[in-house]
């Protein structure tokens, strides 16, 4: 019986991975939305993971407001301040819906959030069907 499963799983795996193309459509729009104090400056990373390869996380540095986008299924990021000054606000939006918030006026502020799919997404019923 574990052999079965075990043999159920690795098809899905390579089901999945070979039509990474035909899943893009569930793929959705993400935002990171970096606000807080005019023209606080910041640096950081953060990366929008789609049903492709893992991307590598992106490196950022700028100064607020400022908005990074990309379609995926998750999205997470770790934004901090580069100044003692201020108030540093990072926001990750699913489609237009904030999902994931946080702020910190601490001197050099680190923010990290972090946005999963939802546990009723198809992956979630899908990996849940796989591993009961």
């Amino acid at each position: 019986m574990k052999r079965a499963k075990l043999y159920f799983i690795l098809i899905i795996v390579l089901l999945l991975s070979g039509c990474s193309e035909g899943l893009k459509g569930v793929e959705s729009d993400y935002t990171i939305k970096v606000t807080g104090a005019d023209q606080l400056p910041f640096s950081g990373h953060y990366t929008i993971a789609g049903t492709g390869t893992m991307p590598k996380p992106i490196q950022i540095t700028g100064k607020g407001p400022a908005e990074f986008t990309g379609k995926g299924l998750a999205a997470a990021c770790v934004i901090r301040k580069t100044t003692a000054e201020g108030t540093l606000k990072v926001e990750i939006l699913h489609g237009k819906e904030v999902v994931a918030s946080a702020e910190t006026a601490d001197p050099y502020g680190i923010i990290t959030l972090g946005k999963i799919p939802d546990t009723n997404s198809i992956i979630n019923q899908i990996l849940g069907k796989i591993f009961g």
